[in-house]
């Protein structure tokens, strides 16, 4: 009958999966993982940029 098996949609879900952060609201949620989880650049080191010291 599938009453105890039944899966959530991931249309009432509130807690972000990458830093755990619990929300109230499922299109926050949608925001928040855009915002702080979407669209990080991979970090590129620049080959003529010298040798990497401060001084």
């Amino acid at each position: 009958m599938g009453l105890f098996k039944r899966n959530k949609d991931n249309g009432s879900k509130t807690k972000c999966d990458t830093c755990g952060t619990e929300l109230h609201d499922p299109e926050r949620l949608k925001r928040h993982m855009k915002k702080a989880h979407g669209n990080v650049p991979a970090k590129k080191l620049d080959p003529n940029a010298g040798d990497g010291g401060t001084w």
